[in-house]
């Protein structure tokens, strides 16, 4: 993996993306009004799927199906389908790394010291269980494989939130772990969480050790027990537990080593290295970290999980809409694009573009989901506020309603909510809901054909941000798909290694 593949990568990409980026930035609110089937699906799948029967027999055999039909009815659209995939991370094998090709051939890590997770049952989603488990094995391997002696590590988690993966990297693995959130109430969370924790950790991994060997542990009970060794040390550490929290900002010029003084006053921060790390850091906290990895000497390691690309500060998108502004507005910096190349091109991905990214295709296709309700009421919707308001087209926020059975109770919480649209009558509103049968099938597929761009969007950022550090001298800097992509969808973790 080099540069100049990198580059050529994201010059397809781009070349790809040129006709479709109204598309990709287009208010699915708007898909009546301004007719975007029309406008934006091509001319070809159009033709393929001139009635909702062929839709609903598409979607059935070509999104749904685990492998496409060689004689199918509808060429151009897995055609389509199959482009934007040749333009995705996963199908670049030259560039994403997998993790066995990280421990065996990156950090040449023998069987033994690249440790499995085990699978403890902590009052964690399986989701959230899958991703501590797999970030703090994946750290741990870092650690070891990049370092001569582990205990002269210390681990700093950037938007560290309810301490989840800091309490694991801290409880199993036992790094002295530096836990940093924006969010005062975090942090005191978190720590408070992990005070449970301890107590009731080694119970805890003893049961999942077990478990691991497929042996059925016994039910827990109530008697107290005389606890371990390694119970003691743990429950004796007392105000030198080996993980601390701060409510701090990120940005690049974050004092690291004022914190590791102040929070670890007892471990020589002199001959101490840094793990960066960060498990679905949002939107600009994830440049923020890459460009703290860059500027920080003390950094040596950094695994960075990043997500939200919606609240991506862009460069060249020109003026958006953030609904948290005053958390976007702390960072003045720019999150997209990093890295010069694209700079230079003067890249820009757009808000809707941004949320289209962080859509999941994989975790759509595995439960067959097709758009939620709401979606078609909110475009019929449209409908009624352009005719009876025209000025209002595009200004009317409905935000998430809840309880309503058909479009005609969507439309009274509506008026609920914005009393000047009284005027619209219960015959026009009658009138369009007879509309809504004949225009789902056709939102179902656009929604489906817009979302094959997902992943495509995703992987500009990413390449941006591996080419930031690349063009800035960081040569051991890696993509890695460290989730399964249904339990999980943002699942790329940046890695480097400073030499």
């Amino acid at each position: 993996m080099s540069m100049p593949q990198i580059c050529k990568r994201l010059d397809a990409i781009l070349k790809l993306m040129e006709p479709y980026w109204p598309w990709v930035n287009c208010h699915m609110v708007n898909f009546i009004t301004d007719k975007h089937w029309v406008n934006f699906v091509p001319k070809e799948i159009q033709q393929e799927l001139q009635n909702p029967d062929d839709i609903q027999q598409c979607i059935e055999s070509v999104f749904w199906a685990d492998q496409i039909s060689d004689d199918t009815k509808f060429p151009e659209t897995v055609a389509f389908i199959q482009t934007t995939q040749a333009h995705c991370l996963e199908n670049f094998k030259e560039i994403l790394l997998t993790k066995d090709d990280l421990t065996k051939c990156v950090l040449k890590l023998s069987t033994e010291l690249a440790q499995h997770p085990i699978s403890i049952k902590e009052f964690l989603s399986e989701k959230k269980k899958h991703e501590v488990e797999m970030t703090a094995s994946l750290v741990n391997d870092l650690i070891q494989g990049t370092s001569t002696n582990g205990s002269n590590t210390v681990v700093v988690d950037a938007g560290d939130g309810k301490g989840y993966l800091s309490s694991r990297l801290a409880l199993e693995y036992g790094y002295n772990v530096l836990g940093i959130d924006s969010n005062p109430s975090n942090t005191e969370n978190a720590l408070e969480r992990n005070k449970k924790l301890k107590k009731a950790w080694n119970g805890l991994k003893e049961r999942a050790e077990l478990e691991s060997k497929g042996i059925t542990p016994p039910r827990r009970g109530r008697q107290k027990q005389k606890p371990t060794d390694n119970e003691t040390q743990i429950n004796s550490t007392g105000d030198n537990d080996n993980y601390k929290t701060v409510d701090k900002f990120i940005t690049t010029d974050l004092d690291i080593n004022s914190l590791l003084d102040d929070h670890f006053p007892n471990v020589s921060t002199q001959h101490t290295s840094v793990c960066l790390t960060g498990l679905h850091t949002c939107g600009n906290l994830a440049s923020a970290c890459l460009k703290l990895f860059h500027h920080q000497e003390k950094c040596k390691i950094l695994c960075n999980i990043g997500c939200c690309y919606h609240l991506l500060k862009e460069q060249y998108s020109g003026q958006e809409f953030f609904g948290n502004k005053h958390i976007v507005d702390m960072n003045p910096e720019t999150g997209f694009p990093l890295s010069s190349y694209l700079q230079e091109k003067r890249t820009a991905l757009g808000r809707n573009a941004r949320m289209l990214a962080v859509q999941s295709t994989d975790r759509t296709k595995a439960s067959k989901e097709l758009p939620n309700i709401s979606l078609l009421y909110r475009a019929l919707f449209e409908i009624l506020v352009c005719e009876a308001m025209p000025e209002m087209k595009d200004a009317i926020q409905v935000g998430k309603l809840r309880k309503f059975n058909n479009f005609q109770e969507y439309v009274e919480l509506c008026k609920k909510k914005h009393h000047s649209l009284e005027v619209i009558s219960q015959e026009r509103i009658d009138t369009i809901a007879a509309e809504g049968e004949h225009h789902k099938s056709h939102l179902d597929m656009f929604y489906l054909l817009r979302m094959s761009f997902a992943p495509v969007l995703e992987t500009i950022i990413l390449l941006d941000r591996l080419l930031f550090l690349l063009e800035n001298g960081h040569k051991q800097s890696y993509i890695l798909a460290a989730f399964d992509a249904v339990v999980s969808p943002r699942r790329f973790a940046i890695i480097s290694i400073k030499e």
